[in-house]
């Protein structure tokens, strides 16, 4: 299940928390980040943390 969308960047890249509910709390427990470029269409590789994911958009427009 998707869950929370970020806007990082100043290019339009964006990333999604995937992951699934918690049956016991009702909340969403993230499993990965992923990184979607401006056109929607995601990278292969996943992020363990937002952190990481954040990272990878900053360096995807320094490449720029």
């Amino acid at each position: 299940m998707i869950g929370n969308r970020y806007s990082v960047g100043s290019q339009g890249y964006t990333i999604l928390e995937e992951g699934r509910i918690n049956r016991e709390t009702l909340a969403l427990d993230v499993e990965h980040y992923l990184v979607c470029r401006p056109n929607g269409d995601t990278l292969a590789q996943t992020f363990a943390s937002r952190a990481d994911a954040e990272a990878e958009i900053q360096r995807l427009e320094a490449a720029q």
